[in-house]
């Protein structure tokens, strides 16, 4: 297949309060690419149907007014909130599900995973050459040969203090990247533990193989503050940089 002749495919839809982008370059026929894309709308419009708090009719809504026991909740609830309260004991409480009232909202996390389990189907159809980016995180499949992207999909970190321009450019194989700051919604990331946000970092983005753990990260690492690059290279495969609101680059080395 001679992909530097390929000429992406690129759909967008409302989900999860922001907007799902989706870009195949694979030369596949288009009914097929069209089909594929429906199926990972639908998949993220299921999971936002499942963990909004907006939803009365969800479940994290129905468990919350407690007419719906979480053991008895699908699968893919008690997995989230598993690996929630997993990365709750591992960053000490920097990460949370719990909001001031003490109802659940798994925010944080959700997004990520709902992307990257949406993404297989793209390597469920055999399509290779992809991306998906919702509210700025992106879950990345190869990028394609023969073309300008062969080295890498190339994404742009986002000045947090500046917006429309870039404070660093990465070249990404297969994988995933992740932001968390101020730069769209300002300062709504707080620390359950202390009620208010933390103001060492304007932003900080995290990148790796999962944006399950990515997106989860990068969140997290924002509420420990000054040694939260050091906690993400605890985890093997993943990798952080942050802005200081004085627009200062920081990154760390192993």
């Amino acid at each position: 297949m001679n992909t530097s002749v390929v000429q992406p495919v690129r759909r967008t839809a409302p989900i999860m309060g922001s907007v799902a982008s989706v870009h195949v370059h694979d030369g596949a026929p288009i009914e097929l690419i069209d089909v594929v894309i429906a199926e990972v709308f639908a998949e993220l419009e299921k999971y936002e149907a499942m963990f909004s708090t907006f939803r009365v009719s969800s479940e994290i809504s129905r468990i919350n007014r407690k007419e719906l026991h979480l053991l008895e909740a699908s699968r893919e609830v008690i997995d989230v909130l598993d690996a929630c309260f997993f990365l709750e004991g591992a960053s000490d409480g920097a990460f949370s599900t719990r909001r001031n009232d003490g109802s659940l909202d798994p925010a944080g996390f959700v997004k990520g995973w709902a992307v990257e389990r949406a993404s297989r189907h793209f390597d469920a159809a055999g399509l290779k050459y992809w991306y998906v980016s919702l509210g700025g995180d992106i879950q990345m499949g190869d990028p394609p040969p023969n073309s300008h992207l062969q080295e890498g999909w190339k994404v742009g970190i986002a000045n947090p203090l500046h917006p429309g321009e870039v404070v660093a450019a990465l070249s990404m194989k297969r994988g995933a990247v992740a932001t968390s700051g101020t730069a769209e919604r300002g300062r709504h990331i707080i620390d359950q533990r202390s009620g208010v946000s933390n103001e060492y970092w304007s932003s900080i983005t995290v990148t790796g193989p999962s944006l399950t753990w990515a997106d989860a990260f990068a969140t997290t690492a924002f509420v420990i503050g000054e040694e939260g690059l050091t906690w993400v290279h605890r985890f093997e495969g993943y990798a952080a940089m942050g802005v200081r609101p004085d627009g200062t680059l920081v990154t760390v080395q192993r």
